[in-house]
């Protein structure tokens, strides 16, 4: 059940051109110990049993190697909040409307069609580390975006959400692109 998860998300990030053929990331936590993440350069949409690493949520051991090299932030996260599942994918709305900085208030994308203010009121914190990708310093500064939200943006990378399934997740990224695309359709 949950390999067909993991499958299922991968493959619909891809198809709503979410990631492409070798990005993002997926996540689940077993228990307070271990998680099961995706394997550094899998292809999401055809995942299959091997890509699936079982590794530490606080050290390193000799699964470590073959996680995503995300794997840092998506520790950070189950250590510091209660999150279940977490998508990372590199939405290019979200990610085009984090460096173009048109609808950015206060570090946080301010979004305007009815979904996106219903499940975002007060929009999506925009966060900016000198290296956005896989780093100590990006894993430190998403915790505080889940305080009142379950995504984060990362400028010019993507996005990383919680939920207590990967199909929760997946919906916010899927709603924040969906509304972010609208911004860009109001332009």
């Amino acid at each position: 059940m949950l390999f067909n998860a993991f499958r299922q998300v991968g493959r619909d990030l891809f198809l709503a051109g979410l990631n492409n053929s070798h990005s993002g990331n997926l996540s689940v936590r077993i228990n307070e110990k271990q998680i099961i993440i995706t394997r550094t350069g899998c292809m999401l949409h055809h995942i299959d049993h091997p890509d699936l690493i079982t590794t530490s949520i606080r050290h390193e051991d000799y699964q470590t190697l073959k996680a995503s090299r995300e794997l840092p932030v998506h520790r950070s996260i189950y250590l510091h909040t209660n999150a279940k599942a977490i998508v990372h994918a590199h939405s290019p709305y979200v990610v085009a409307e984090s460096l173009s900085g048109n609808h950015i208030e206060n570090n946080r994308l301010m979004l305007k069609d009815a979904e996106g203010l219903y499940y975002f009121p007060k929009g999506i914190l925009v966060i900016e580390a000198k290296n956005a990708i896989a780093s100590n310093e990006v894993a430190e500064l998403v915790i505080p975006a889940f305080k009142d939200s379950p995504i984060v943006i990362v400028k010019g990378h993507g996005v990383f959400s919680i939920g207590d399934t990967l199909e929760e997740a997946y919906h916010w990224v899927t709603g924040l692109e969906h509304s972010t695309k609208i911004l860009k359709l109001l332009e």
